[in-house]
């Protein structure tokens, strides 16, 4: 498992990933960074163990309401796959309800010519 260094708040720390998560763990911590840095402009020198713990709790709210906001989407594509199946489901009766009005009505045209055919 690779050891990579990662720096938030202008502190080192060494943490190891797995195999070609490097990259992403660089960018995570780059963000845990700039919370933590936008704490600090706004409370000051607070400690660094309540700078960490301040912008976990934000990062985690965000991830929240990030998952609350996916499941919301979820319900609605949902909603939407149901009334798009329903539409679907009339458009082929309408279909078949019109198939068959204009059947009959061909074969109504069709007596009514062979009627007055023979009445010619």
């Amino acid at each position: 498992m690779p050891e990579i260094n990662i720096n938030i708040n202008d502190q080192d720390y060494n943490v190891v990933c797995d195999q070609g998560e490097e990259q992403h763990l660089k960018e995570l911590a780059a963000q845990i960074d700039f919370k933590v840095r936008e704490l600090t402009k706004k409370f000051g020198k607070v400690g660094e163990t309540r700078l960490m713990v301040m912008a976990s709790l934000l990062i985690a709210d965000q991830a929240k309401e990030l998952s609350k906001q996916a499941q919301d989407s979820i319900i609605k594509i949902k909603s939407l796959e149901a009334s798009l199946n329903e539409n679907e489901k009339r458009t082929i009766s309408n279909q078949d309800k019109s198939t068959d009005y204009v059947e009959l009505t061909n074969d109504k045209i069709n007596d009514l010519l062979s009627k007055i055919a023979s009445i010619n």
